[in-house]
């Protein structure tokens, strides 16, 4: 029995299939209403990712409370108990957590659907530190390693996001197959704003794969190493 519950537990983590939109809750605010309260500036901006995240990019105005931090309830509580709360985090699922947080601690929240994925992919502005935002790929550099071989797959994550966790030992796997003949790029969302920005990523993982440096696939979400196999087999 136990062993069935941790196998359900895991089919219900892949058929999530992506950190990002598809993992919203109902309750949370769309980015057109939350952006309207923002620039309203009647309301108390909150971060709830790391203090990492938060200086790679951010929402102008917003104060940084990391969820998971040990003091989340007493930087929460000094809140100004006049305002209702907006938050945000990267694609809605640490948002989710900290909303039900500050609604038991007596505030109004506002909780943002998707997360900042939602809010660049929909063409709102942030404030980045351009060296750090973009440690992992710019846009040259990245368009610059999808003409590397004659086929590259490209692996859109996080470090954070769980199915993509548990599909980077099948990336793994399709290195050690396909040998030489394949190119893997592991692009961290985190740490390549501009590309993120350019392809309007709003949910992880993304696989892409180019061939002779043109784009041919192009899906979100998790992939089994046997969709992987099967889909490289047709161009390799």
């Amino acid at each position: 029995m136990k062993n069935i519950k941790l196998s359900l537990a895991a089919l219900a983590l892949i058929f999530a299939s992506a950190c990002g939109v598809n993992q919203a809750k109902e309750a949370q605010t769309d980015v057109a209403a939350f952006a309207e309260k923002v620039e309203s500036k009647k309301y108390t901006l909150v971060d709830v990712r790391t203090p990492d995240e938060f200086m790679t990019n951010h929402i102008a105005g917003a104060e940084n409370i990391d969820v998971n931090g040990a003091d989340f309830e007493q930087k929460a509580g000094a809140l100004d108990k006049g305002k209702e709360v907006l938050v945000y985090c990267k694609s809605g699922g640490r948002s989710a957590r900290a909303a039900e947080q500050l609604k038991t601690m007596g505030y109004t929240v506002h909780d943002l659907k998707g997360g900042i994925l939602t809010w660049q992919s929909s063409g709102y502005a942030v404030v980045a530190d351009k060296k750090k935002s973009n440690s992992g790929y710019t846009l040259a550099a990245y368009n610059e390693a999808v003409q590397a071989g004659k086929v590259v797959l490209v692996d859109f994550y996080a470090p954070w996001c769980g199915p993509c966790k548990m599909m980077a030992p099948h990336i793994e796997t399709m290195k050690e197959k396909y040998g030489d003949n394949l190119v893997i790029l592991k692009v961290d969302t985190d740490k390549s704003l501009e590309v993120s920005s350019h392809f309007k990523i709003n949910a992880i993982p993304l696989i892409k794969v180019y061939k002779d440096g043109k784009e041919v696939y192009d899906r979100t979400g998790y992939h089994t190493a046997e969709e992987l196999e099967a889909l490289l087999n047709k161009y390799i």
